[in-house]
């Protein structure tokens, strides 16, 4: 009988916790999905910062259209009696921490005597502080970061009648 308490199947306590080789897998499950996490939230931070610098910079191209416009009203009430749209212009602006630099062409429209056509190009320089973001000089050839069409008369040729 005694032999027979020894063959005795013992119940195994309930097993708790991982398996060294279930806690390797699952490190390598993370380790595997982590950098694509990071490169998702850094693609959608360029992507923000994308979309304010285009925003800031349709701002600039507003502004300048503005001027332009607000010139030309003052030229209609005669204050700005010698005031006449360039056919080309350009400068550089500081909003919102940044430099940008503009550039404006007016074309005569031929189909619309009288009418101009205004296109305002907006490229980011560096910030305002002085610190480039790369090129200071800048390059045409390069993609704006916003482009402006607006159209303007000449008070001077278009006659408006009562």
């Amino acid at each position: 009988m005694t032999l027979s308490l020894f063959h005795r199947s013992v119940p195994r306590a309930k097993q708790r916790g991982f398996t060294l080789l279930e806690a390797m897998i699952a490190l390598m499950i993370v380790a595997m999905a982590l950098p694509a996490l990071i490169t998702l939230v850094m693609t959608q931070l360029d992507g923000s910062a994308a979309i304010r610098d285009k925003t800031y910079a349709y701002w600039v191209a507003e502004n300048q259209l503005t001027r332009v416009r607000l010139l030309q009203q003052q030229k209609a009430k005669k204050t700005l009696v010698d005031y006449k749209v360039p056919e080309k212009d350009s400068g550089t602006v500081d909003m919102m921490g940044l430099r940008w630099q503009w550039q404006l062409k007016s074309i005569a429209m031929e189909a619309v005597p009288g009418f101009k056509r205004i296109e305002i190009a907006v490229r980011l320089l560096g910030t305002a502080d002085g610190a480039s973001l790369g090129n200071s000089a800048v390059d045409e050839d390069q993609p704006a970061l916003a482009r402006l069409t607006g159209y303007i008369s000449d008070p001077e040729v278009v006659q408006v009648q009562p």
